[in-house]
């Protein structure tokens, strides 16, 4: 265990699993874009095989997103969630055409490269499609600083935890039945990017 060195002072636990929050900046409902929620799930994907953490579950709501990781022994948590929110608030922007002239990272080499390569170009077409070139709905994307994360205590914490996700649709009167919402781990389609946590 050690302390991170930033105003927060996290510590970090190894083997630990850890329960985020991550908020979009003025509470804007991107995430009720189902482009972006696509992409989001597409940066988690990434983010598994970049930063090589296990996803145990997570939810996106408009405007904000929870997630059940636990790090690897490469990457704390700090570095995972600083790559995602990058990564996620960098390429939503270039699907709105606020960083069309922006020049590619040149840490984004092999995988994470041609992950980009393969996925904007859809999205950016499919949210032409819906809103045009020239649209002004959508402000420039921006995260709220840092994040909310709590280390799970032991199975019952991360089973209350993990239901806490798959119920907070119904919480934000997003649906009437859990088991139906379409950005949550509880889907079956999700089942590939989700890992196994044996109670």
């Amino acid at each position: 265990m050690f302390l991170h060195k930033n105003s927060q002072r996290r510590i970090y636990f190894s083997e630990a699993i850890y329960f985020i929050t991550i908020v979009v900046k003025d509470r804007l409902p991107f995430f009720a874009e189902e482009i972006f929620c696509d992409l989001l799930v597409g940066e988690l994907k990434l983010g598994k095989t970049l930063k090589e953490f296990n996803l145990y579950g997570f939810v996106i709501i408009p405007d904000h997103v929870h997630l059940l990781i636990e790090p690897g022994d490469k990457y704390n948590i700090s570095e995972i969630m600083r790559s995602f929110k990058t990564n996620c608030s960098r390429n939503i922007n270039r699907i709105i055409n606020v960083l069309e002239d922006a020049v590619m990272s040149p840490r984004l080499r092999g995988v994470g490269l041609n992950h980009l390569n393969k996925i904007l170009p859809k999205y950016r077409n499919q949210f032409i499609q819906k809103y045009g070139s020239s649209q002004s709905q959508f402000p420039k994307f921006q995260w709220q600083k840092s994040f909310y994360d709590h280390y799970l205590r032991n199975s019952q914490d991360f089973k209350n935890h993990l239901e806490y996700i798959w119920h907070n649709p119904q919480k934000h009167h997003l649906i009437n039945n859990f088991e139906n919402y379409p950005h949550s781990s509880y889907n079956d389609k999700y089942n590939d990017l989700i890992d196994y946590f044996e109670l």
